[in-house]
């Protein structure tokens, strides 16, 4: 039976089939061009990334802090009012002068007259004393004498005494006259009387007179105090040099009322300099004793004034205006080699290098990741990212120096955070230096 002869039902059913058949097919064919289109994208997109890369090259490397320092004395001394008066110069500024000459001189004339008080007021005081010590030892005298007195009317009594029952026993035997008996008599009433006015004899206590020589001596030490304090007043008023050296500085003028605590002159050697730089806390890293420091000043531009860092100050110091900081830093001493082209009090600028200038292998700082204790870089080769663990030295803002990992000449990637090992990489734009 031909097609044309069947029933259309089954005629229906072999038609739908075919067509099942070759969308089957189709939808095949998709999904293998879909996934070959897939994974030329992946391939495309994940296994080969465009990077920018720079070239490890031998160059020249320095690492330093630039700063702005002022030139001090390194022995100096300054001066100041001890207290309030005119002030009279007996230097200038450049004049050389030697410990203990005396600079300037104050006004005293008010000091000068409380000195003379005191000290009279001390020869008062000496004078009550020595009346004191005196009272004090003729009642001593007088109280020996007084008990010498009564002790010898009292042995005179005892024996007129004696004397006297001694002839009244005679007297009674009538061995003795009455004249005798009354002569006797009258001797020991002599005697009596001379017993009782020497014990009626008062001497001054010498307790309170001891006391009032105890408060005589302290009247002395006060005044003494006073004649001291008064004259250390009148030597303030000579300001005197206390190291040998050069007027560096008068800060007040001649003639002028100066106050207690008021700087005057400043003394030092000019030929001993040295120079304090302001660090911020930013450079302060890496700074340390024994590096080379340049310094260069305005007044004279050509010369180039060589040092060393000398010492780093242990605390942070607040802004120095004059100076032309608003912010905190650290002072950084500097001895210097040959400050002769400088003048004590200059602002200057300064060099400090934490690396002197040398040829290193180098690579930009953003080439380097860190894991742990460890740095790594990723250097392209055959077109691939390969890791690499590097040891560096020092580093600037800019670059780090490589001591071992790579040669001259390797191209590192750069921001490497997203890269693979091995992956497939593409140069883009040129080498960043």
């Amino acid at each position: 039976m031909s097609a044309m002869h069947l029933p259309y039902r089954l005629r229906k059913g072999n038609l739908f089939e075919k067509v099942k058949k070759k969308i089957a097919i189709a939808l095949g064919l998709i999904l293998i061009v879909a996934v070959v289109i897939g994974a030329v994208i992946k391939t495309n997109s994940v296994s080969t990334v465009n990077v920018k890369t720079a070239e490890a090259k031998m160059m020249e490397y320095e690492d330093k802090v630039l700063a702005t320092g002022s030139v001090d004395v390194v022995d100096s001394a300054d001066l100041v009012a001890s207290l309030p008066g005119k002030l009279t110069l007996k230097v200038q500024e450049g004049d050389r002068a030697e410990k203990g000459q005396v600079l300037a001189e104050l006004d005293v004339s008010e000091q000068r007259q409380q000195l003379a008080d005191a000290e009279d007021d001390l020869q008062k005081a000496e004078d009550g004393l020595q009346k004191a010590e005196a009272n004090l030892a003729n009642a001593r005298k007088g109280r020996e004498e007084a008990a010498a007195a009564v002790e010898n009317t009292g042995t005179i009594l005892a024996e007129a005494k004696q004397n006297l029952d001694a002839v009244r026993a005679l007297f009674q035997e009538e061995k003795a006259t009455q004249e005798q008996l009354d002569v006797a008599q009258q001797a020991y009433d002599e005697a009596e009387k001379g017993q009782k006015a020497a014990s009626a004899v008062e001497a001054p206590d010498p307790a309170s007179l001891a006391l009032g020589v105890e408060q005589a001596k302290a009247k002395v030490d006060a005044a003494r105090t006073a004649v001291k304090t008064a004259r250390s007043a009148v030597e303030k008023g000579k300001l005197t040099a206390p190291i040998d050296g050069v007027v560096l500085q008068i800060a007040a003028k001649d003639g002028s009322y100066v106050q207690p605590g008021m700087p005057l002159i400043t003394i030092g050697d000019p030929d001993q300099l040295q120079v304090v730089a302001n660090i911020s806390e930013q450079d302060i890293n890496g700074v340390e004793v024994g590096q080379k420091v340049e310094v260069r000043w305005a007044g004279a531009p050509e010369e180039l004034v060589k040092g060393e860092v000398s010492r780093v100050a242990p605390v942070v110091s607040g802004p120095s205006p004059q100076m032309g900081q608003t912010e905190t830093s650290i002072k950084v001493y500097i001895s210097i080699e040959n400050g002769e082209a400088l003048k004590p009090g200059a602002t200057v600028d300064v060099v400090i290098y934490r690396v002197t200038p040398r040829q290193s292998l180098l690579i930009p700082n953003e080439a380097i990741t860190e894991e742990g204790e460890s740095k790594t870089i990723f250097v392209v080769e055959d077109g691939a990212a390969k890791k690499v663990n590097i040891q560096t030295g020092h580093s600037n803002e800019l670059y780090t120096e490589i001591k071992k990992g790579i040669k001259e000449n390797a191209m590192v990637i750069l921001e490497p955070q997203d890269i693979e090992e091995g992956q497939k990489v593409r140069l883009t734009g040129g080498a960043a230096q």
